[in-house]
């Protein structure tokens, strides 16, 4: 079967000329063939790589988005991109910062190979972050749980049957958070598991206020969920505690959260095109 990586990038073009190299490593005793798609997501750096020999891809292809959509709408956009081009194959996500470790690459492919229509969740046994960011991601995932009865840890690092590219892009689910949309979408998930590496160089440019609002573009995929289980709680607590003054902080803290991922969808919709493919510009050889 044919793989594609598909990897979403923003001026981390650094990152991604050790992480090809080492992609390219991997694949050094598979006989599959396989090519790397990345996903410019509107960069304003210049992309500066070294001319890297490839032994092993079959190619390493950019797509240049016109405009920055941020990681989750430029993956939906590669993913229609292989759509309109009817690849037929497997599709690999995986983040361009190291943090995905490209080791993981064999035992996603064995893996795909013994059921090819099966979704593959790379799951994260540890964590190489902070402190703080390892607590507030634990927070993360009890909340996750505890308003949508969905146990999500894992990231974008997986793999999809081009079969299953129709489902997944049959909501804006997946405009919002990848992650969510493999969860909502694919509930019987092959899962493997491996740590989070930390970046190969340079720093994240992502920050704790974009990553509050990445989970909570989480949720908001669960939103009618998260709703139903809100009106549980309030009701629950309204008979055990009642009209206590704390207990109608927190209620009112329910409601502001349920209107704040209702809201989401409604401004990610607002900023898509009806076509995100517009946004689409040229593909081209990245070491050109």
């Amino acid at each position: 079967m044919n793989y594609v990586i598909l990897i979403p990038v923003f001026n981390d073009w650094e990152c991604l000329d050790l992480l090809i190299p080492e992609i390219d490593k991997q694949l050094k005793n598979s006989k599959e063939e396989v090519q790397v798609l990345i996903i410019n997501d509107g960069s304003t750096k210049n992309r500066i790589v070294s001319k890297n020999k490839i032994s092993y891809l079959k190619k390493v292809e950019v797509l240049n988005l016109k405009k920055n959509v941020k990681a989750q709408i430029a993956i939906a956009t590669g993913l229609e991109f292989l759509k309109e081009k009817k690849f037929e194959g497997g599709v690999i996500v995986m983040d361009g910062d190291g943090q995905d470790d490209p080791k993981q690459l064999i035992d996603l492919i064995q893996e795909s190979k013994k059921d090819p229509k099966k979704t593959i969740t790379v799951n994260r046994s540890k964590r190489e972050e902070e402190f703080l960011f390892k607590i507030l991601y634990q927070i993360y995932l009890f909340f996750t749980f505890f308003l949508t009865f969905k146990y999500l840890k894992f990231g974008v690092y997986s793999y999809l049957h081009f079969s299953s590219i129709n489902k997944i892009l049959s909501t804006e689910d997946v405009y919002m958070a990848y992650v969510a949309g493999l969860a909502k979408h694919f509930k019987k998930r092959k899962k493997i598991y491996a740590a989070r590496k930390k970046r190969i160089v340079g720093k994240s440019q992502n920050n704790y206020k974009s990553l509050i609002f990445y989970a909570l573009k989480i949720i908001s995929v669960f939103r009618y969920q998260a709703l139903i289980n809100t009106f549980l709680m309030i009701t629950a607590g309204t008979l055990l505690i009642g009209f206590e003054f704390y207990f109608l902080f927190f209620m009112f803290i329910l409601i502001i959260f349920n209107i704040i991922i209702f809201l989401i969808p409604y401004k990610i919709k607002k900023n898509l095109l009806e076509n995100p493919l517009l946004n689409a510009g040229k593909v081209e050889n990245f070491y050109d």
